[in-house]
């Protein structure tokens, strides 16, 4: 990842993702458990290779600080991931367990699983509403430009011929190309 889309902390040479560099990139939004860690303290994330994924890389990591196995426990999937998180982080500040550059939150799973899937639902419905009016007219641009270059064509080389075209000669290509 680019240096720009990373914000340092003061006393803690650790680095915390910034959600805006992420707006309008498809992942999964994941809920993680540890088998070390107290009870209802969950890591929520985002990988955009899936929450399992995510879980399998912490577990195999051996500079990991914090001990434990990791087991996903909610995974969704979000068109646009950035969004989601930064509507997330602002509900879920208040349960923020750490130094605060770390993503563990004190929330029993079903409610974090209720707030995520709520922020993804909410997050792309507002992707498709900006980008929904962008992509009909792109749609209707090409659709508009190939008509045009189609009446060009017509009206430069009409496709008229006066020489009678046999149906063996189909009969041939078709054997020929099966």
């Amino acid at each position: 990842m680019r240096e720009s889309n990373r914000v340092s902390s003061r006393n803690v040479g650790a680095q915390v993702l910034d959600p805006r560099t992420l707006r309008g990139i498809p992942g999964h939004i994941y809920i993680l458990r540890n088998s070390a860690l107290k009870q209802g303290l969950l890591h929520i994330g985002m990988s955009r290779r899936g929450g399992w994924a995510k879980a399998l890389e912490l577990n195999r990591d051996k500079s990991n600080l914090i001990p434990g196995s990791y087991e996903c426990v909610f995974e969704a999937r979000a068109q646009d991931s950035g969004a989601a998180l930064e509507a997330l982080w602002p509900i879920l500040q208040h349960t923020r367990q750490g130094n605060g550059l770390l993503d563990f939150f004190e929330i029993d799973e079903t409610s974090a699983a209720h707030l995520v899937q709520r922020c993804i639902d909410e997050a792309d419905q507002r992707f498709r509403r900006n980008f929904g009016s962008d992509i009909e007219n792109r749609a209707y641009r090409d659709y508009a430009h190939e008509y045009s270059v189609n009446e060009t064509k017509t009206q430069i080389n009409p496709l008229t011929s006066d020489v009678p075209i046999r149906e063996s000669i189909f009969k041939k290509a078709f054997s020929w190309i099966s």
